[in-house]
C-alpha cells in the first residue's frame, strides 16, 4: 500500500474495529455480571422473607408460611424456587413440584451466616442464581436457599448484546469518519508541500515557505537547500558555457580577418573555405549555446514567469523592422492576461526562430495564435510560404539537421527548437497552414499557465 492517506485510516481502522470489538464483549459481561448481582439482590430480600416465615412443626419438618411471598413460589415450574433444610428434613416451594435445588450437593460444607451466592442445575433446564444462608429456628440450624432460573439473564443479555452491537457499529462509522477527517488535516501539511513543489516546477525559482509544521520542516528545508545548490551548479554552468563562446569569438574574428586578407590577396579559394569552415563553427557554436539553454530548462534553473503577448510583439516589433519583415503583414492573438511558467530567455528563443523562420519564407502573411483547450496551452504559427513537404517534416526536427541537409529551404533553428520545446515540458508538430504554407503548432499543459481571468 503505496498511499500514506489509505495506510493511516487503515491502520485507524482496524485499531478502532478491534476496540470496539473489544469493548462489545467487555459490556456484555459487564451487563451479565450487573444483573446477576440485581436478580441476588432481589433473591436476598426474597430470602429474608422465607427466613421470616419458616417454623419447624412438633417432628422438626420446616413449615413455610406462604401468605407475604411471591406467587411464583405457588406456580410450579414458574423459574423463581425456595427450599429450607433442617436437619433430617426438607421443606421446598410448590413451584419446585417436588424435586430438590442443587440436586446432589447435599454432602457441601455448610453455608456460612450471611448470604452467599452461588449457580447450580435448575430443577428443569435452566441454571439457577441461588442464594442462600444459615439461620437458627428455635435453636436449630436451618438452611433457606431461594434460587431463580438465569434464562432472563441470558435473554436480557442477548437483547443488549445487540442493540450495543448496532450502536457500537454507528459508533465505529462515527470513529472512522472522524480519523478520515483526522488523516485529512493531518495531511494538509504535505498536501501544501506537494503544491508548492508543483509550484517549483513550475518556477524553480521559487522556494518551499518556512511555515510548516516542526516535523516536516526538516524535509522542506532539505529540499531548499537542495534547489539552491543545483541551481547555483546550473548558473555556474551557464556562465562557463557563456565564457566559452565569449572566448571563441576572438579566434574566430581572426579567422575572418585572415578570410578577408586571403581574398583580397586573390586566394579566393581558400577565403571561401575559411569562410565556410567559420560559418559552420559559428553555427556549431550557436547551436551548442542554445541546447545548453535547453538543459537548462530542462532542469529547472531561472525559470520564471513570461507574458507571451508581450513578448511575441517585441519580436514581431524587431522583425518588421527588416528588409524582409517590412513587406509582410504579422498577425498575433495571443491573450494579453496570459502568464505562462516559462522563462522568458527560453521563450524567446523558440517564437524568435520560428518568427524569423516564418519571416524569412512567407510570401505576403505570419499569424500567430493561441488558444486553451483540453488541459493544454496550444501557441499557432503559420505562413504562406512554400511549406515543408510532410516527408521531411520528421528530419528538420532532428538534431544535428540543418536547413540545407533538409532540402526543404525551411526550419533553419527548428531542431533547437524542438530541443527548447521539449525540455520545457511541450510538444511540437508541423502541418499545413491554411495559406498552403507551413503551420507550427506548439502545446504544453497548461498548469503552466500561472494567471489567466475571464475575458
Amino acid at each position: 500500500m503505496r498511499s500514506l492517506r489509505l495506510r493511516l485510516i487503515a491502520f485507524a481502522a482496524l485499531a478502532i474495529a478491534v476496540a470496539l470489538w473489544a469493548a462489545w464483549h467487555v459490556m456484555g459481561m459487564l451487563f451479565e455480571h450487573y444483573t446477576e448481582r440485581r436478580m441476588a439482590d432481589a433473591l436476598v430480600r426474597d430470602g429474608a422473607a422465607v427466613a421470616a416465615a419458616v417454623h419447624l412443626d412438633a417432628q422438626g419438618r420446616p413449615v413455610v408460611d406462604p401468605t407475604d411471598l411471591d406467587a411464583r413460589f405457588r406456580r410450579r415450574g414458574s423459574g423463581l424456587y425456595w427450599e429450607v433444610r433442617a436437619p433430617g428434613k426438607t421443606a421446598g416451594s410448590p413451584s419446585l413440584g417436588g424435586k430438590v435445588l442443587g440436586a446432589g450437593d447435599e454432602g457441601r460444607e455448610p453455608v456460612e451466616a450471611s448470604w452467599q451466592k452461588d449457580e447450580v442445575p435448575g430443577p428443569y433446564e435452566d441454571d439457577l442464581i441461588l442464594v442462600e444462608r444459615r439461620v437458627s429456628i428455635g435453636g436449630t440450624p436451618v438452611v433457606v436457599r431461594v434460587g431463580e432460573d438465569d434464562e432472563p439473564i441470558d435473554r436480557a443479555g442477548a437483547s443488549f448484546a445487540r442493540e450495543m452491537g448496532m450502536f457500537l457499529l454507528a459508533l465505529g462509522v462515527a470513529l472512522a469518519l472522524a480519523a478520515w477527517v483526522q488523516v485529512e488535516l493531518g495531511l494538509w501539511p504535505l498536501r501544501r508541500v506537494r503544491r508548492e513543489l508543483a509550484a517549483m516546477a513550475r518556477n524553480p525559482a521559487q522556494r518551499l515557505s518556512d511555515d510548516h509544521p516542526q516535523e516536516i520542516d526538516a524535509l522542506a528545508q532539505a529540499i531548499n537547500a537542495l534547489a539552491t545548490a543545483r541551481s547555483e551548479d546550473l548558473v555556474r554552468a551557464r556562465r562557463r558555457a557563456a565564457d566559452l563562446a565569449h572566448a571563441l569569438k576572438t579566434p574566430l574574428a581572426a579567422l575572418a580577418a585572415q578570410s578577408r586578407v586571403a581574398r583580397a590577396a586573390g586566394a579566393t579559394v581558400a577565403a571561401d573555405a575559411i569562410d565556410q569552415t567559420l560559418s559552420a563553427a559559428a553555427a556549431v557554436l550557436e547551436s551548442e549555446l542554445a541546447r545548453a539553454r535547453a538543459a537548462a530548462s530542462r532542469a529547472g534553473e531561472g525559470v520564471a514567469a513570461t507574458r507571451p503577448a508581450g513578448l511575441i510583439e517585441g519580436l514581431v516589433a524587431v522583425l518588421e523592422r527588416t528588409d524582409r519583415g517590412m513587406s509582410l503583414v504579422f498577425d498575433s492573438d495571443v491573450p494579453n492576461d496570459w502568464e505562462i511558467g516559462i522563462d522568458p530567455d527560453s521563450f524567446a528563443e523558440i517564437f524568435g526562430n520560428l518568427l524569423d523562420n516564418a519571416a524569412r519564407h512567407a510570401r505576403r502573411v505570419v499569424r500567430v495564435s493561441a488558444a486553451q483547450a483540453d488541459t493544454r496551452l496550444s501557441f499557432v504559427v503559420d505562413d504562406d510560404g512554400p511549406g515543408i513537404p510532410a516527408d521531411q517534416r520528421d528530419g528538420v526536427l532532428r538534431r544535428g539537421v540543418r536547413l540545407d541537409e533538409s532540402g526543404s529551404g525551411h526550419g533553419l533553428g527548428l531542431s533547437i527548437v524542438a530541443d527548447l520545446i521539449e525540455a520545457t515540458g511541450g510538444t511540437i508538430t508541423l502541418g499545413d497552414a491554411p495559406e498552403h504554407g507551413l503551420r507550427v503548432t506548439l502545446s504544453w499543459p497548461d498548469a503552466l499557465l500561472t494567471r489567466a481571468e475571464p475575458s
